[in-house]
């Protein structure tokens, strides 16, 4: 699927880092968690994990409140190498968004540089393989060496997250220590690792309180205890920390009176626990505060303050944390907080019994919002928590929608498959939800019928709240249009978006912006393929340059690779390579290679490729594309990708595994495909066939002679070759006098330059024929191209270029740079194979030089043109230079 999103969209849950970057919840995630009250000093702790962080990987697995956070987190504060830290939670088990915030809590560290491959990261990449190469290959090129700390890993519980993991694990660098904090076995292939003894973990037994530490705890409270308190308190907790802070908190509760013998022996009743010693006693307005900000994973004072409709929010969340071990603020700023997991837990447990009819509303206000900080994907959550319906329908027309559109897809269709079948047919916004899942699935045949009714549910609406939800479906229409190849209705429908964009239903003006480069995209490639090169062409640079203006860089790929396809069929090879270079080198770095937008510039670099005569490097360019193609399949691109294994195919000398390819790009099209220029150029494909499989008499059949249309110098150039198989040179000299000018097609130009060459020297005009070639050949050298002179090569070409040389053309000081020109392939002789310098020689031998004069032009000595002259005399079984010349005319040598 084609489309593309603004930047501002691009992130929403993470995967696209410069989002993740501005939505502040990554400053949460991505901080190391504080504790202000409840830090025991625990050097026997901070000695065993420093020993063991020096091992590949630790896991640090113990149940709740066994303090494996706190322990970590005291230990990086000591720690001489850069930690990067990463909270993880079920928002996470996405590969692209797990992935996006382990690249975000790196590069927080600063430990990117420059070289890193993810240092300019845009986002994590879709492709399975891309995705770990890239992380794979930036882990490697960290400096020195780096800690990674994914805490609560025991939350990832998806297949794909946990197999890349393991894969990180099989090829983990020497750069990196790794370090798992969660209360299960972490479900990961370590078998291989423990057996190397490469696996360091530290687990309850070990984080268990002694007694000492245990007397710390209870004085830190305020409390002198007896050795026998003690023992008493750590046979009832077994040493657990939550259990001793809790049994602390009892005892210096009610002025110190209670004794160990009135803490319950059982402690497993931790709610009840959290609820006396968090919740009782505490002011109603700070009760009700932890209560109604329990729906949020993490916490700031402007969320809180939402959700709460309070103003005190950041006096709130910081006295929690300074009386109270269960609150911790992430990053050594009070600005996100977040209660610990038990805690949170007893607190929502509490909310749905006291307050469950507030529930819903608290989830809106916090929807609410994060719509308007920029995170649309923890907005809908919520949105969907809060079964706020209607809300859901707003935020998908208004903001989340184009992620469909996106490196986002993955994380919006799961939100919207939350939300009940029976909901999608309510309202106009909801039904656009329904639109966008069928988008989904592929089902492009169901959504104009969906579109076309949402529309007459609009239009009694005021435009101001119809306009971005009408943008959208135009959006959608356009994307299952270019799925299938209908080009028309591309056209007609962003030339419908575009004027609506310039009434811009958007206050800001940046999203119309947005929207318009993209719209232009769509339309330049559509008006491309439909012929109308020209106006595709302007179309398209408009967009290369507004996307590029406005951030949308996904949409500048796009329209730049566009751009130098259509400079590889219709203009100059040489700009070609240079946009194409643009283009791929921008998803490079971004790291979005295998993404659908990427697809045509490396397309157009295989097709450079292919005219420069580099199979290796025209494969790897195909084999890219071909990737990124198969992420969201497209009808065009379909077309392209096959014609480029044809033109692959026939460099190979496979024509008949061409006319496969061709006749597979005909094949299974939907109905409404329209895409004239690209059934043009498989006709031009169709005739290299014809002749590369000795049948140049279907030419005709397959490729009609229409004159001045924007191909119509190649296809002149295959009509006069096949004449001149024929043994018609007139007729091919004919056919290419009436070829229309198109002095920026390059490659035809070379091509139509090497033929024309070669029929005035075929009819007597020997000097023509030099000027012809000489000019073919500046052009070809200017623009990479060598294909030509592979396809056309032979004897008397390459006696033209012998020509060339003698006659001192001014071209003939660059022949040498065209790789094939005038370098026949040394043929199999009665015994042995002519050396490259007696293939040179053996070039001047049907000439009117003597050796001497040969030896001049080649810069040797006359002896050595007379030793070599006799080599070849005996390889050829010739008496005389004429008997040379002849045997060597005969096999193919000249």
């Amino acid at each position: 699927m084609p489309g593309v999103v603004t930047s501002s969209h691009d992130g929403a849950d993470g995967s696209t880092l410069d989002s993740v970057s501005s939505v502040p919840l990554v400053v949460a995630k991505t901080a190391q968690p504080v504790m202000v009250r409840g830090g025991v000093d625990r050097p026997r702790l901070l000695r065993l994990l420093d020993q063991t962080v020096r091992k590949p990987l630790t896991v640090v697995r113990a149940g709740a409140g066994w303090g494996k956070t706190v322990l970590v987190s005291a230990w990086t504060r000591t720690s001489a190498a850069p930690v990067a830290w990463l909270s993880l939670d079920s928002y996470d088990n996405d590969p692209q968004t797990f992935w996006s915030y382990v690249v975000a809590a790196l590069r927080g560290t600063g430990v990117l540089t420059a070289d890193n491959p993810m240092a300019e990261m845009r986002s994590v990449p879709r492709d399975e393989r891309e995705r770990s190469q890239r992380v794979l290959a930036g882990i490697g090129r960290l400096p020195g060496t780096t800690v990674l700390v994914l805490d609560d890993f025991h939350v990832i519980d998806d297949r794909q997250v946990l197999g890349e993991v393991g894969v990180l694990l099989r090829h983990l660098p020497a750069s990196l220590r790794l370090v798992l904090i969660g209360r299960t076995e972490p479900a990961l292939p370590l078998d291989r690792l423990q057996a190397a003894d490469r696996v360091g973990e530290i687990r309850a037994d070990d984080l268990a309180f002694t007694a000492d530490e245990a007397t710390a705890l209870l004085r830190d409270h305020g409390l002198a205890p007896t050795a026998e308190d003690v023992t008493a308190l750590l046979h009832r907790t077994d040493g657990w920390a939550t259990g001793l802070r809790l049994g602390a908190s009892f005892l210096a509760g009610d002025g110190g009176r209670r004794s160990i013998a009135d803490f319950a022996g059982d402690i497993r009743g931790v709610d009840g626990y959290l609820t006396d010693e968090v919740l009782a006693g505490r002011p109603p307005r700070q009760r009700r505060f932890l209560l109604e900000t329990s729906v949020a994973e993490q916490m700031c004072a402007g969320l809180v303050n939402a959700i709460t409709t309070g103003a005190d929010g950041q006096r709130m969340l910081e006295d929690l944390e300074l009386d109270s071990d269960f609150v911790a603020r992430l990053g050594p700023k009070p600005v996100w907080f977040r209660y610990h997991h038990l805690l949170r837990d007893v607190l929502r447990h509490r909310l749905h019994l006291e307050m469950p009819s507030v529930v819903p509303e608290l989830h809106r206000r916090a929807a609410r919002w994060y719509a308007e900080h920029n995170g649309v994907i923890e907005a809908l959550s919520h949105a969907v928590r809060g079964e706020d319906w209607r809300y859901v329908g707003h935020l998908v027309t208004t903001q989340a929608g184009p992620l469909i559109l996106s490196t986002q897809r993955a994380a919006l269709v799961r939100i919207l498959r939350q939300v009940p079948r029976q909901q999608l047919p309510t309202t106009p916004e909801l039904m656009v939800c329904d639109a966008l899942l069928l988008f989904h699935v592929g089902d492009y045949e169901a959504i104009p019928a969906r579109v076309a009714r949402i529309r007459e549910l609009l239009q009694d609406r005021p435009a101001a709240s119809r306009d971005p939800a009408e943008v959208l479906l135009m959006a959608l229409q356009v994307g299952a249009d270019r799925a299938v190849g209908d080009m028309p209705g591309v056209i007609e429908v962003e030339t419908e978006q575009l004027a609506l964009l310039a009434r811009s239903p958007y206050p800001d003006g940046t999203a119309a912006a947005q929207y318009r480069a993209i719209a232009l995209n769509s339309k330049g490639l559509a008006l491309m393929w439909t012929g109308d090169v020209a106006r595709g062409a302007r179309d398209l640079r408009a967009s290369s340059a507004a996307a590029e203006a406005v951030g949308v860089e996904l949409a500048q790929i796009n329209a730049t690779g566009h751009l130098a396809l259509l400079e590889m069929m219709h203009g100059s090879v040489a700009e070609a390579a240079r946009l194409a270079g643009i283009a791929r080198e921008l998803a490079e770095r971004r790291a979005w290679r295998y993404t659908v937008q990427a697809v045509a510039a490396h397309f157009a670099q295989a097709l450079v490729s292919l005219e420069s005569n580099d199979l290796a490097a025209a494969q790897e360019a195909l084999h890219q594309g071909i990737r990124a193609h198969e992420s969201d399949p497209e009808a065009a691109q379909r077309v392209v990708m096959l014609g480029v294994q044809a033109r692959m195919a026939l460099a190979r000398d496979q024509p008949h595994q061409a006319r496969s390819h061709l006749a597979q790009a005909r094949r299974d099209r939907h109905p409404r495909m329209s895409v004239p220029a690209l059934d043009s150029w498989l006709a031009l494909l169709d005739a290299d066939v014809d002749l590369a499989t000795g049948q140049p008499e279907r030419v005709e059949q397959h490729v009609p002679d229409p004159p001045g249309e924007p191909s119509g110098l190649a296809l002149r150039v295959r009509l006069a070759r096949a004449a001149y198989a024929q043994g018609r040179p007139r007729r091919a000299e004919l056919v290419l006098a009436d070829a229309p000018g198109t002095p920026g097609a390059s490659v035809a130009t070379v091509e139509a330059g090497i033929l024309s060459a070669l029929v005035a020297d075929s009819r007597g005009h020997a000097t023509q024929a030099v000027d012809l070639l000489a000019d073919a050949v500046r052009l070809a050298v200017d623009e990479g191209i060598r294909r030509p002179f592979v396809t056309m090569a032979g004897s008397q070409l390459t006696a033209l270029f012998d020509r060339m040389r003698l006659l001192g053309s001014a071209a003939a000081g660059i022949i040498d740079t065209l790789s094939v020109a005038g370098r026949p392939a040394t043929a199999a002789l009665a015994g042995e194979s002519l050396s490259d310098r007696e293939a040179e020689v053996l070039r001047y031998l049907p000439t009117m030089l003597t050796a001497a004069q040969i030896a001049v032009e080649l810069g040797v000595s006359v002896n050595t043109v007379r030793a070599h002259m006799r080599s070849i005399y005996r390889k050829l079984q010739a008496e005389r230079r004429i008997d040379a010349v002849a045997r060597a005319r005969d096999i193919g040598l000249l």
